[in-house]
């Protein structure tokens, strides 16, 4: 049942990137939205301090520290892959963490997922090849530069949900992911600061500050999904092909947003060629296997 978590994420973060994608269309940096990004989660993730936990020593600090600054990398790669592509391509692209994710637990954790997962992580990985074919009309420039972000996105996030996997239950969740994403808070502002927009920029375009709000709390509440689960459960690989579905209903949600976009401009709708959607089709087929191998599979 707790993979229901990731799933609900799969979509949550779908949402939140188009969003954050209609912000920096209209004047936000990826860089404001990484530090509005995650100033919401530092907000949300302190009501898991009801669960409780076991406080570590001050010098064991520097754990949540790490995690706080993988996951600003990570967002900020994801939202710089958006800013230059799309969630089509970025959230897809990000799938290669199905594959990542069993080889770091070897190397990290010593941990030999069973073969089904296996398994299931290479079919998703055909899946996710299938689901970001592109038309000959894609800019090719901007297409490598968007897989290259979500890729590096992506090792940010596996080695991410790896530590947390590892480092979470000697805190529990209660205490180690609200501190983790306090730290993310602190470091993106300081970080980050000398790049994002500035104050007069951010009060005087308000375009954008509906989208910026709604992208960013969708972001955190994805993220509670994935990080409690992680926590709490561990079994990164799988809850990782679950989430991998986020490729499938970026796919879809963009297919959707150009085609109402068109409709609403009364202008002629260019979409994808009928090779790429019975590619894209296959690769949602292939995703939807290793995730129900994924569940049925023991750990």
């Amino acid at each position: 049942m707790y993979l229901l978590l990731p799933l609900c994420s799969s979509v949550l973060v779908v949402f939140g990137l188009t969003f954050l994608k209609e912000a920096q269309e209209r004047g936000a940096s990826a860089w404001t939205a990484t530090i509005a990004m995650c100033w919401a989660s530092a907000v949300i993730f302190p009501l898991l301090v009801l669960m409780g936990g076991t406080m570590q020593p001050l010098s064991m600090l520097w754990q949540p520290a790490v995690i706080g600054g993988l996951f600003v990398a990570g967002q900020l790669f994801t939202l710089l892959a958006v800013k230059y592509g799309d969630v089509s391509i970025a959230a897809p692209v990000q799938g290669v963490k199905v594959l990542l994710v069993p080889v770091a637990m070897i190397l990290v954790l010593g941990v030999m997922p069973s073969g089904a997962v296996w398994i299931a992580a290479v079919i998703a990985m055909f899946g996710i090849a299938c689901v970001q074919t592109s038309d000959a009309t894609v800019h090719r420039g901007k297409v490598l530069t968007s897989v290259l972000l979500a890729f590096l996105g992506s090792v940010s996030m596996t080695i991410f949900d790896l530590l947390i996997q590892s480092w979470a239950p000697a805190w529990q969740a209660g205490y180690f992911l609200p501190l983790s994403f306090a730290f993310a808070a602190l470091l993106a502002t300081v970080l980050l600061c000398p790049w994002m927009d500035s104050p007069k920029a951010i009060l005087g375009n308000r375009h954008w500050h509906v989208p910026l709000l709604l992208g960013s709390a969708l972001m955190a509440l994805q993220a509670i999904g994935m990080t409690f689960t992680l926590a709490q459960f561990g079994d990164a690989t799988r809850v990782n092909i679950v989430y991998s579905l986020r490729g499938i209903w970026g796919v879809a949600i963009t297919w959707l947003l150009l085609s109402r976009r068109a409709k609403r401009a009364e202008i002629p709708y260019v979409g994808p060629s009928h090779r790429v959607m019975r590619m894209r089709l296959t690769g949602a087929v292939l995703i939807g296997v290793s995730v129900v191998l994924a569940i049925t599979a023991g750990k």
